[in-house]
């Protein structure tokens, strides 16, 4: 995490302001374990904006959409929207549930069982998630990004690793990396 703190130009974690979270509600109301570099991210930093475009959540931030829960949910809905036919399909269900898909614009990857848990957003509406899979770690669940129309990008690596490739060039995106420009910044989502 520490070449991801370097990049953002943030203070080291050991001097930054700690807040200490409850992450078992969070966990609990996700239903699943977050990744520990995002968990203490979190708490170092808090929520906020890399280069004014990638917003990274936290549970309980204001204004409401920087709220991972909120994020998350608004997030899975539209997912919903893309995964099954949603005129046929009242309220929320499990994305890894094959029972609601319909059409094609389910991306091949996701599998039965899969979650996708969001953790940003973009102001172009885009969504960045952890691709949740039965029996991998949380540190090694791959981030998607789905850019606001059905398009979907995946990248291997966790959340650090993803966001230090992206800032770095080692990783392209192709709604991503145009946004995301050195000087690199992290500040208060506004």
């Amino acid at each position: 995490m520490h070449d991801l703190v370097e990049l953002l130009r943030l203070p080291p974690l050991e001097e930054s302001h700690r807040r200490s979270g409850d992450w078992t509600a969070v966990e609990t109301a996700v239903g699943a374990v977050l990744p520990g570099d995002y968990k203490r991210f979190v708490d170092a930093y808090g929520p906020g904006a890399i280069d004014d475009h990638l917003l990274v959540c936290a549970p309980g931030a204001t204004p409401g959409w920087t709220d991972l829960l909120e994020n998350n949910e608004t997030a899975q809905e539209s997912c919903r929207i893309w995964f099954g036919d949603s005129s046929l399909q009242a309220g929320a269900w499990p994305l890894g549930d094959p029972a609601h898909w319909a059409g094609d614009d389910r991306p091949d990857w996701f599998r039965p069982g899969d979650d996708l848990i969001s953790w940003g957003t973009t102001p172009n509406g885009d969504f960045l998630f952890w691709h949740v899979r039965p029996g991998v770690a949380p540190a090694d669940h791959p981030v998607v990004l789905r850019e606001r129309g059905p398009a979907f990008e995946r990248f291997e690596g966790g959340f650090t690793e993803v966001l230090t490739g992206l800032l770095t060039g080692t990783v392209h995106s192709r709604y991503l990396s145009r946004w995301l420009t050195a000087p690199h910044s992290y500040g208060p989502a506004s």
